[in-house]
């Protein structure tokens, strides 16, 4: 539901910096301006979306708080719709602090997390799929996630949801045309629908299938290097990062605690974990290293394992070999750079059929560009994309896209069964409502409340 008050919030981040912005929203942010706001030379006339330069002062229009640039957006051309004023002042938090304790005093009311996105969601400044890619644009963690969600933002998404809608409806359409002029329509109109229907699956499956690889690039994905002690977990871990983040050694078991870092590949974060070495545990604090490796190993999207070509395969190779049940693994066979005791398509059969097997040298380096290929493969499962066309990133909307799915499902199926046009209607209009959850044309105030709760604060 949408409130009337006047809020306030820092718009930028606590912190010390050059500057920071102080946003006011609501029918008295022109009025609380007017009142803390001291222009430098001339009288300030308010024109909407410009910039005035002068001094913030204390309620009691006296003490001055600081320097500061003021602009004034008159609504409905606002990010919020309603008439907001943006501060920007110098980034130290005392001086931020002070400046909302004085819109406070003035009425304000501190914002609470996402509220100005939710009041533009309210004031049709945006939808609310539109709404959720400003807040992955700001928690994206590469160039890639970020332009994907700058092309929602620009409605990439709403445009596909809303054509898919546009095909649901003409099909409803159809269909209550037949339940009102069942003796002279039915048999005519019935014989149009599967295309709709068709056509409408076929755009959402593409949206669920780029889901996939969407995921890799704005969550990323979780890589674990796993291997018996001193096979060259840490020297990968080292080369891949380009920098020195684990200890190597010669003496086996260096490694007992996780050790992660984070790489970019192809647009993609991926999060690298060493792990301790698996074997019979030494002491207590090793046995609670091998214990958190099986739990990362659980819970990866990759797992790379280690094997030292230079020596036999032994027990301890054989323990992790046989526990690992990814779906998505690498074999890395290491140190090709010393004589080989064994060939790597003499192991083959010890793994699945749809493992990735590659040489490697973490010391010398080489084959880790293949290895960067198939980490890169393996977290797009091979799908190649394009960052302006409509891509679900999303869980709650890749939710919403797969029950409206069944439900047209469901109304392909009574369609070919022969079922009633009030059977098929129903669940074209089941589909609708689950569609229009998406950009939130039908969401109840609860689940809105809950992702808006989500975002920062002066956003």
């Amino acid at each position: 539901m949408l409130r009337s008050d006047t809020i306030a919030a820092a718009a930028t981040p606590f912190g010390m910096s050059g500057i920071a912005v102080i946003r006011v929203s609501g029918p008295e942010a022109l009025a609380v301006a007017r009142r803390i706001f001291r222009p430098s030379n001339r009288p300030c006339d308010w024109k909407s979306h410009h910039l005035y330069h002068g001094d913030i002062v204390c309620a009691d229009g006296e003490t001055v708080l600081d320097e500061i640039l003021i602009a004034f957006m008159r609504k409905p051309r606002s990010f919020t719709g309603e008439d907001v004023v943006e501060i920007s002042c110098h980034g130290n938090p005392v001086i931020i602090q002070s400046i909302l304790d004085q819109l406070q005093k003035l009425g304000c009311r501190l914002a609470g997390p996402g509220e100005f996105s939710q009041r533009a969601f309210l004031n049709n400044r945006f939808d609310l799929s539109q709404a959720e890619a400003l807040a992955s644009m700001i928690g994206a963690q590469s160039e890639k996630a970020y332009a994907v969600g700058l092309a929602q933002l620009k409605g990439s998404l709403s445009k596909e949801i809303e054509t898919i809608r546009g095909l649901v409806i003409e099909a409803l359409a159809l269909m209550e045309a037949s339940i009102d002029f069942a003796e002279d329509t039915a048999e005519a109109e019935l014989v149009q629908i599967p295309p709709q229907i068709n056509q409408a699956m076929e755009r959402m499956q593409r949206l669920l299938t780029s889901y996939r690889f969407a995921r890799a690039y704005s969550e990323g994905v979780h890589v674990v290097i796993t291997g018996k002690p001193n096979v060259g977990k840490s020297s990968l871990l080292n080369a891949l990062a380009g920098k020195k983040k684990a200890i190597v050694t010669d003496i086996p078991g260096t490694t007992r605690d996780l050790i992660a870092d984070t790489i970019h590949i192809g647009g993609i974060p991926v999060h690298l974990t060493d792990t301790a070495g698996i074997r019979e545990p030494q002491n207590v604090i090793e046995q609670e290293g091998i214990a958190l490796v099986w739990k990362k190993l659980a819970e990866a999207d990759i797992v790379i394992i280690m094997l030292d070509v230079s020596k036999p395969l032994t027990e301890e190779d054989k323990i992790t070999i046989d526990k690992n049940t990814s779906e998505k693994i690498i074999v890395a066979v290491n140190k090709i750079d010393l004589p080989r005791s064994w060939e790597t398509k003499s192991i083959a059969n010890l793994f699945p059929p749809h493992t990735k097997f590659l040489e490697i040298s973490a010391k010398s380096g080489s084959g880790l560009e293949e290895l960067k290929r198939t980490i890169l493969d393996l977290s797009v499962d091979g799908e190649t994309e394009s960052t302006s066309g409509a891509i679900l990133t999303n869980l709650r909307h890749k939710h919403a896209v797969e029950q409206s799915l069944k439900n047209i499902q469901n109304a392909k199926e009574s369609v070919t069964a022969g079922l009633s046009a009030e059977f098929i209607a129903f669940d074209l209009r089941e589909a609708l409502d689950h569609l229009d959850e998406i950009t939130g044309k039908k969401i109840n105030d609860e689940i809105l409340d809950r992702i808006f709760s989500s975002f920062c604060i002066g956003k």
